[in-house]
């Protein structure tokens, strides 16, 4: 598990979006007529709350040349934990894919579900007077009742989109207006938010399945073995899953030779079972022609051209699957075959 390197920014995206939340608000200067005498954009900032305060309370005389004083209003706000959140925890063997595939037109990228954490921002307004504080903190609250949502790409490479709410659970109040009056008065109020978050893990790479040949049996016995398959009364659906490839044959007529236009699959090798003969009892391959242009069968078939017929045996899991299903019904020993509209299911 670990070792495997990836780094997804969802912390770093996290704290941009919720500071991008509060960088436009503005506050005004206006007179008893209603006049607005000037209007500034609060400056916000990353880092705890004392490291603004320390600069407030340094005495003047104290200042070196590369200490300014600190202008009011201002915001700040930080990251203040992370806490695992098991309410909204899915299956984590649940993959979710991108719906383009790689640049190698094979491969397609995945990721198993992710898993959900509670990030706790704390927002602090510091102000010199309370009416400015007050136009600030109602230009926040409204927003949230008590959440407000907004919508995260989680990886880049991915197209998954979140939506992820923001929750605001408390609004303190401070004033150091009662301090003696050396020192500099200012007001905060301090925001407590909740960010719902998702972390994800490596984006992965894998073959697609295209396609799956199945057979069903249907059968009130817990196994099945030859004897009950082949005892009369008895209605089965044989159904299993198996990789194959496929390839379009040339017409053959009652001839256990079957011609190609193309070299069939390199992968394709002797003994493999080959479905789409219409045959009750699908053959096998007894030899492959050198320039893979031709096959030989254990027994004789017809079928039309350009009839698609599918491989069973030598692929492996990385390699291409095909649908087919066959259900036979036995009754009183005598059999019929019913086959699907394997060509629109192969997809």
């Amino acid at each position: 598990m670990f070792g495997t390197y990836f780094y997804n920014e969802t912390i770093k995206r996290s704290v941009s979006i919720f500071g991008t939340l509060f960088n436009n608000i503005t506050l005004k200067k206006i007179k008893a007529d209603g006049t607005v005498v000037g209007q500034q954009i609060v400056p916000i900032s990353y880092g705890p709350k004392q490291k603004w305060l320390e600069r407030i309370t340094v005495d003047p005389k104290e200042r070196d040349g590369n200490i300014t004083g600190m202008t009011f209003p201002r915001m700040a706000f930080e990251l203040s934990g992370i806490e695992y959140d098991a309410s909204r925890q899915q299956n984590k063997l649940i993959r979710s894919q991108k719906s383009t595939l790689e640049s190698d037109g094979v491969k397609r990228g995945f990721q198993y579900n992710p898993a959900p954490y509670t990030l706790s921002f704390k927002l602090s307004i510091m102000t010199k007077n309370m009416n400015d504080a007050l136009q600030i903190v109602e230009q926040i609250i409204p927003y949230f009742q008590p959440e407000y949502t907004v919508t995260m790409k989680m990886i880049d490479s991915m197209t998954d989109y979140r939506d992820v709410p923001i929750t605001l659970k408390t609004v303190a109040f401070e004033d150091n207006y009662e301090s003696g009056f050396e020192e500099r008065r200012f007001i905060e109020y301090s925001l407590d938010f909740d960010m719902k978050l998702y972390f994800f893990g490596p984006v992965y790479t894998g073959k697609i399945i295209k396609n799956v040949i199945e057979r069903d049996y249907i059968n009130d016995d817990k196994g099945f073995t030859s004897t009950s398959i082949n005892s009369s009364g008895l209605v089965k659906e044989v159904k299993h899953y198996e990789p194959a490839f496929d390839e379009i044959a040339n017409a053959v007529s009652n001839s256990t030779t079957v011609t190609f236009a193309s070299a069939i699959n390199s992968k394709i090798g002797v003994n493999d079972e080959v479905f789409g003969t219409n045959l009750t009892t699908n053959p096998t391959i007894s030899s492959i022609a050198s320039n893979k242009l031709s096959i030989v069968l254990n027994n004789a078939i017809t079928i039309d051209a350009k009839t698609t017929l599918k491989f069973v045996g030598s692929v492996n899991p990385n390699d291409t699957f095909v649908v087919a299903e066959t259900v036979t019904f036995y009754d009183e020993g005598a059999s019929s075959t019913y086959k699907e509209d394997t060509e629109n299911d192969a997809s």
